[in-house]
């Protein structure tokens, strides 16, 4: 939230960072609605954890960023995270994402069980 000065200069608060989400939990189809994480202003940093389940084979997510948030402004941010062993966390970030809006989607279908999703900005 911002505010302006007597001096009619507008200043923006600043926060390091915002707390990150659970965006997907035990999905795997591609389908999956995610939870959107918005945060607040536009963030440098973007964090995706991608935990798969036991049974696992195969599969891929995608983290995704937006400026708006509105449908068609999405754009993928780094390489998608394959998920291709049971039983495992992958974390992946990028320090150039410049988005106010991260999600995750399922880019191939997980095979064999399902994974929980964690997404983060800051900076």
């Amino acid at each position: 939230m911002g505010f302006i000065d007597a001096n009619s200069i507008a200043y923006e608060q600043y926060t390091p960072g915002v707390a990150p989400v659970v965006s997907l939990t035990a999905q795997s189809a591609t389908s999956a609605t995610p939870t959107v994480l918005d945060g607040i202003v536009v963030r440098q940093n973007a964090v995706m954890a991608v935990s798969t389940s036991a049974g696992v084979s195969a599969g891929s997510v995608q983290l995704q960023g937006s400026l708006t948030g509105a449908a068609n402004s999405w754009f993928n941010i780094g390489s998608a995270v394959s998920t291709t062993a049971a039983s495992t966390t992958t974390a992946v970030t990028s320090t150039s994402a410049f988005t106010r809006f991260v999600k995750p989607v399922i880019a191939t279908t997980i095979t064999g069980g399902t994974v929980t999703v964690s997404v983060g900005l800051n900076g």
